[in-house]
């Protein structure tokens, strides 16, 4: 019974809704017809209505294609932060890099990976005429991955947090320097990474505050080097290197011309008593000699006057 006077209510009303939607449909087309006849739409009004359409259609294809290079811009852009984003492994690789690099600038054996010091083992040694200069790779990305990806608010939190484990890079880099054991008294702490290494030393300030990692580096004698720039520090290394090859070689050099001073002094000590025994040779002839042939002259002389 209830169900039954529910439906017919319903039925009531949506009879109600069909009658007053009706209606109100007259009295648009009423409204429509009484507007046309007051503004009469002409050829005119009609061509201006088409080309604002147009128009705007056109402006509609401007914006979605702005629209679109925005897009590609916002995927290019995070592709260049993922680049940013180092990778776990990417500390073998850097050490490998760093290898590739080291035997391509300085030859085999120039260098010695894996070098065991009292302190533990150091990735690689330069050798450099008695001494050898620590290098080891170092790269911390977990803090610094972290405030690449965090909000405003953290990366300051994280940009605090990576200082403190490169500080911790470089204190381990310093155990290397060892002079007592024939190391340079400066180790070099190479970083894969140009953009761990771009913020950890280049930069002047991070979020306000002054960046001072290069200068604990430098307190430490430890010398930040990245992919980029450890030529020049290589670079003088081979120049030292060819200095002191020259120095040998002039040493060596110096040694033939002592050597040669001895064989000219002692030809000269011949010559001159070659010279002295020609000089009394030429004397006995310019005396003894012409002597000798005026008395021979005189003798054919003598002869010739008594065969007369």
């Amino acid at each position: 019974m209830i169900i039954t006077y529910i439906m017919f209510s319903l039925l009531i009303i949506l009879t109600l809704a069909v009658f007053y939607l009706i209606i109100r449909l007259k009295d648009i087309r009423s409204d429509t017809d009484s507007l046309c006849a007051k503004f009469p739409i002409n050829e005119d009004m009609r061509k201006q209505a088409s080309d604002t359409i147009a128009n705007i259609n056109k402006e509609m294809a401007v914006i979605n294609q702005k629209t679109q290079q925005i897009n590609d811009v916002m995927s290019e852009v995070r592709g260049l932060k993922n680049l940013f984003i180092m990778p776990k492994g990417a500390g073998g690789a850097g050490e490998r890099i760093l290898e590739k690099t080291l035997y391509d600038i300085l030859g085999s054996s120039m260098f010695e990976s894996q070098h065991r010091l009292s302190c533990g083992v150091v990735d690689f040694v330069i050798r450099f005429k008695e001494n050898i200069v620590p290098i080891d790779s170092k790269l911390s990305l977990e803090n610094f991955n972290k405030m690449l990806a965090a909000g405003e608010d953290s990366k300051r939190a994280f940009w605090r947090a990576f200082t403190n484990d490169v500080k911790k890079r470089i204190d381990e880099t310093g155990k290397y320097i060892l002079p007592n054991e024939k190391t340079t008294d400066f180790a070099m702490m190479y970083i894969a990474s140009e953009s761990v290494y771009y913020e950890a030393f280049i930069k002047d300030k991070q979020f306000g505050e002054d960046n001072t990692l290069i200068d604990y580096a430098w307190r430490k004698r430890v010398y930040p080097v990245s992919p980029q720039t450890i030529y020049p520090y290589l670079m003088t290394i081979v120049q030292g290197m060819k200095a002191l090859k020259i120095e040998e070689n002039a040493k060596e050099i110096l040694g033939k011309v002592s050597g040669l001073k001895y064989d000219f002094e002692r030809f000269k000590s011949i010559y001159g008593i070659i010279i002295n025994h020609i000089k009394d040779a030429c004397n006995k002839h310019d005396g003894e000699g012409l002597t000798s042939v005026a008395k021979i002259d005189q003798h054919i002389a003598s002869l010739e006057q008594k065969s007369k």
